[in-house]
């Protein structure tokens, strides 16, 4: 019997770990509600239903990701090498945890495609991601190349996610990551800018 009292960051906590679990389709709001161990109308004091709660999930990791791992990017007076490092660290922590992981990899992009009004949310995660990797790589390379590496940096980070989902096996984002570092880590060369890329 429900019968537990929680506030709107428990529903949102308790709701997070359900979309990453599970599709946006297949959680009702009375799932939720038992997760909460509350009445499925106690709810509806904070949301407005189902899409209310899962735009606010949404905004509440890209919120953590902006200001724990994004964040790390910008940090000038750290080596550009060691920065990308503890963006993957952060990132890992994010990925590999109970609470928060995969939501991205997972329920963000599912919950895209049934829901268009969570693009926008969704499409500017992704731009801030893609923002973080090219300020770090513009430490090494000219911007064209720096904006070529984090598109290429952040379609690898997401099928890693997908891939380690499907075979339960965190090493496809672990190697991923190495990968994005040792692009910045490679000792300079006279190559032309699309010789580059290629070698990348």
């Amino acid at each position: 019997m429900p019968k537990q009292k929680v506030d709107e960051q428990a529903i949102i906590v308790q709701s997070l770990k359900l979309f990453r679990q599970k599709s946006y389709n297949d959680i009702s709001m009375a799932d939720i509600a038992r997760a909460c161990g509350i009445l499925k109308g106690s709810i509806y004091h904070y949301f407005s239903g189902k899409e209310q709660l899962m735009e606010t999930v949404i905004k509440y990791v890209h919120e953590h990701f902006r200001t724990h791992i994004f964040a790390q990017a910008y940090k000038e007076n750290i080596p550009a090498v060691q920065r990308l490092k503890n963006l993957a660290a952060e990132s890992e922590k994010v990925f590999f945890d109970a609470k928060t992981g995969k939501l991205y990899g997972n329920m963000g992009i599912e919950s895209a495609l049934v829901v268009p009004q969570f693009n926008p949310i969704i499409r500017q995660f992704f731009q801030d991601f893609f923002d973080a990797l090219k300020f770090i790589y513009q430490d090494k390379y000219a911007e064209n190349i720096a904006s070529e590496l984090a598109e290429r940096s952040v379609a690898e980070v997401e099928g890693s996610i997908m891939m380690a989902r499907i075979f339960n096996d965190k090493s496809y984002i672990e190697n991923t990551h190495k990968r994005i570092i040792y692009r910045l880590e490679k000792p300079a060369t006279k190559k032309a800018k699309a010789e580059v890329l290629d070698d990348l």
